[in-house]
């Protein structure tokens, strides 16, 4: 009996040590249910809570400031090998998406045959893509190649000289493994979100995948322009939220690896965009612009969390070092409203360096079009993954009919 006891009360402070995920931060949620089986791991591990960050108020005070914010121990779930196993794989199936997404892109952006280079690149064969990651790597390889060596109409002289493929980056490699999503989803992180957005309710956007790797040449290792993440997001947040982690895995980052370069302050300064619009050189600007700064290392379970607005670049990964992995998680404010019209020339007619960057389109092609439109963002795609139900939400500025009818008077089609 005693023998028992003890073991009973060994199980409880065992259990006791750990949270469930949607536990999070908070300590005062009440008990949770056990799980009543064992099943095949479909979940990130459950973490202590002493291994999990906390964030204070001097950091989110900062992180408005400056626009970005170093968060230790913000995504520990990435040092169990399981999970860095589920990212790889989700990595390949995300890899070979956008092979497949990058050849309609050129044809219907560009009129872009890409199979006009067969024998100077290799032919781009379908099939490369069945034959795991290398597979799709020659794929990718053969495909820049040719879009690389073509002669494209629309340029100089009749051609495009600067042809490139859209931008790589895995995306929503959550929704083809469910331990990523469980990751993603942690009320834990939700909170941390909502924390630096100073938001009640906030959805998961998307997860993004960054690889560079020096020992291939499919583009992966190519320097990471200035940007802002919102200029590839079509959601109007209204001021108020868009943020997301960036957060190595695999092995942790020092000196010679490729991290995020952010411009201090960058996401406050309405000025910039006002007098100067979006530049074709914006790196000699930002540098006179704004302090410019990164962190030294981040540990695997580490992250840095910055501004939807804030601008951001990264350089190539120095080859001595191997390569580089990261994932991305990033949330927006519930209460964001799907932009009305992509296109709007109309209203850009007069500004032609505010028109929508549709580079990303292969992360919101599944829902954008079911969003209804003047409405905050509801869609089993992007999954409400914190709501404080303790807190008030302001109510939104105007009614949807009057932003309907003030968007048509600026023109938009909708």
């Amino acid at each position: 009996m005693l023998h028992r006891l003890a073991l009973l009360l060994a199980i409880a402070a065992a259990r006791a040590e750990f949270d469930l995920e949607e536990e999070g931060f908070w300590e005062n949620d009440g008990p949770q249910e056990p799980r009543k089986a064992i099943r095949p791991r479909t979940t990130a591990p459950r973490v202590p809570k002493r291994d999990r960050a906390q964030l204070t108020l001097s950091q989110m005070v900062s992180f408005q400031a400056q626009g970005w914010l170093r968060c230790v121990k913000c995504v520990p779930e990435l040092r169990d090998p399981e999970v860095s196993a589920a990212i790889d794989r989700g990595y390949e199936a995300t890899l070979r998406q956008y092979a497949r997404y990058a050849v309609g892109f050129m044809r219907d952006r560009f009129d872009v045959d890409v199979r006009d280079h067969d024998e100077d690149c290799g032919p781009v064969d379908a099939t490369l893509l069945d034959q795991g990651r290398r597979g799709v790597e020659a794929y990718l390889d053969r495909l820049r190649c040719s879009v690389r060596r073509g002669k494209h109409p629309g340029g100089g002289r009749g051609t495009h000289t600067n042809l490139s493929l859209p931008f790589f980056q895995g995306l929503n490699v959550h929704r083809v493994e469910s331990v990523v999503e469980s990751v993603a989803t942690t009320r834990a992180l939700g909170l941390a979100a909502a924390s630096l957005l100073q938001a009640t309710k906030v959805h998961l956007y998307q997860t993004a995948m960054f690889v560079k790797d020096p020992a291939h040449g499919a583009g992966l290792n190519n320097s990471t322009g200035w940007h802002r993440d919102l200029q590839l997001v079509p959601l109007d947040t209204r001021g108020r939220g868009y943020v997301t982690f960036w957060c190595p895995y695999d092995r942790p980052l020092g000196e010679g690896d490729s991290f995020l370069h952010f411009a201090v302050g960058s996401q406050r300064d309405i000025g910039f965009e006002y007098w100067y619009g979006n530049p074709e050189k914006l790196g000699p600007l930002i540098a006179a612009r704004y302090a410019i700064t990164r962190v030294a290392s981040l540990d695997v379970g580490d992250c840095t969390a910055h501004d939807g607005w804030t601008f951001h670049t990264s350089p190539p990964q120095d080859a001595r070092r191997g390569a580089r992995k990261a994932i991305a998680f990033s949330f927006v404010t519930s209460d964001a409203m799907p932009l009305p019209d992509l296109d709007a020339t109309s209203i850009r007619k007069d500004r032609p360096d505010r028109v929508f960057v549709r580079e990303d389109e292969i992360g919101y092609r599944d829902f954008y079009d079911e969003l209804e439109p003047f409405e905050p963002v509801e869609h089993k795609l992007l999954p409400l993954v914190f709501h404080d139900e303790r807190a008030t939400s302001l109510p939104a500025p105007s009614g949807r009919q009057a932003l309907m009818a003030a968007a048509r008077a600026a023109g938009a089609n909708v």
